[in-house]
């Protein structure tokens, strides 16, 4: 990660990862002996953020490890592992947390395809997508997340907005809840608005999506960070710029927070509604005391049902259990928003991540018991299929998702053993 001291506009971005795993194949990596670097022309799902992905080198065609062991230097460990997730630490962890009583939680896998501007990628065909949603399926998943844009909407795309009304309906249709989360939309990349038409744009856009298509849960912020390329006027160099003032103050972001929970609840009263953070909350920078000031409002905030931790680092794994520890919830249930076991590969060590993620895996799950989550969002499950890059026709794309790897083998084996332990499972059935 990169230092999240400074303004606003320098802590933005959460943790880096790629928002838009499609655009994978033209991301251009850079790699440093120390860790990642910011580099790649993609869309990144964070601002000034160490930012990476999959290398090109293929594990076998089944995406599975090979077995080949790596032992590896303290340098060369944090070399590889620059988020402190790594073999020593999961074994560590697992030690600690695996002990937890097993507690039912929801898994709700993010479905890539229809995600953020995805929708519209080559390729990414309606039977593509489909494919994909079969193999989160086939976890034994109880939800499916979806991180939805706006696009759509904006520049009404009538195809568009059907095919994402098809791929929610075939959720439904399949007995598993449906989760949705904002990704305001690409538009404001390249046409940023200045925060009060920001806000009321955002106001009127989960009004749209929670009317037509009434989630059972909806984040309506995430990580508020991420938002800064989309308003007009924040500094790189001047966080007392009026802009800047009025975005890093929590107040401003609660005063929203309460008008999209009341819209929302106006147009579908049943949605479960949240925001959620990236969880690195004490490392005592800017962007670090934001959110922990604005999670700290979050839990006596009147009408939110649930807190949101995005979990990529080992300290924000650390960093969340204090929070809850410290801080409580008010009362809100806990979902892990996001999570993978890393925001990025080293260029050309797809293999490493192909044996540290099934460990991941299993730790996030006994972690998960330990804090007692309602919900689990994995991220990357691009990776559930392959660790190659995907690819941009619709046939291999297709083809694609017919792989299975050992990460998606650990959530579907948990799955498989929590579902025979209940009387009469249905898809939505919690594990």
């Amino acid at each position: 990660m990169l230092n999240r001291s400074g303004g606003f506009v320098k802590v933005l971005g959460g943790n880096g990862k790629t928002m838009n795993l499609r655009s994978r194949s033209v991301l251009v990596f850079v790699v440093t002996l120390a860790g990642l670097s910011l580099a790649g022309c993609g869309h990144l799902h964070g601002l000034l953020r160490s930012q990476s992905g999959p290398g090109a080198n293929s594990v076998n065609p089944a995406g599975h490890s090979n077995g080949t062991t790596t032992t590896l230097s303290q340098a060369t460990s944090s070399a590889l592992y620059p988020n402190g997730i790594s073999p020593a630490w999961l074994t560590s962890q697992a030690a600690t947390w695996s002990s937890a009583p097993e507690r039912p939680f929801i898994l709700s896998p993010t479905l890539t395809g229809a995600s953020y501007d995805n929708i519209t990628k080559p390729g990414n065909s309606p039977a593509a997508i489909d494919n994909e949603l079969t193999m989160l399926e086939d976890t034994g998943a109880q939800a499916i997340t979806i991180d939805l844009g706006f696009d759509p909407w904006l520049s009404n795309d009538t195809q568009t907005i059907s095919e994402d009304t098809s791929i929610i309906n075939k959720i439904r249709a399949s007995g598993r809840l449906v989760v949705i989360k904002d990704a305001s939309a690409e538009r404001y990349r390249k046409y940023p608005l200045a925060w009060d038409q920001f806000a009321q744009a955002w106001i009127e856009r989960v009004k749209t999506i929670a009317s037509l298509y009434h989630p059972d849960y909806y984040t309506l912020i995430k990580e508020p960070p991420w938002y800064a390329p989309m308003i007009a006027g924040l500094s790189r160099t001047d966080p007392t710029s009026p802009a800047d003032r009025q975005v890093e103050n929590v107040s401003t972001w609660t005063n929203l927070l309460s008008q999209l929970i009341s819209t929302v609840k106006s147009v579908s009263p049943q949605t479960k509604v949240g925001i959620a953070v990236d969880g690195n909350l004490y490392a005592n920078s800017v962007g670090d005391r934001f959110d922990l000031g604005l999670m700290k409002a979050a839990t006596t905030m009147p009408g939110l049902d649930f807190l949101g931790f995005d979990l990529y680092t080992a300290n924000a794994f650390l960093d969340t259990e204090q929070f809850l520890s410290q801080n409580g919830t008010g009362g809100k249930a806990i979902w892990i928003n996001e999570a993978w076991s890393t925001t990025g590969l080293t260029s050309g060590s797809p293999t490493i991540q192909a044996q540290i993620d099934p460990q991941w895996a299993n730790v996030l799950i006994d972690f998960a018991h330990t804090i007692g989550a309602q919900g689990v969002s994995p991220f990357f499950t691009d990776f559930f299929a392959s660790y190659n890059l995907p690819p941009t026709t619709s046939n291999a794309l297709v083809s694609f998702y017919n792989g299975r790897t050992s990460v998606f083998d650990a959530f579907q084996e948990y799955e498989t053993s929590c579902h025979r332990r209940l009387s009469n499972p249905s898809p939505s059935s919690a594990c």
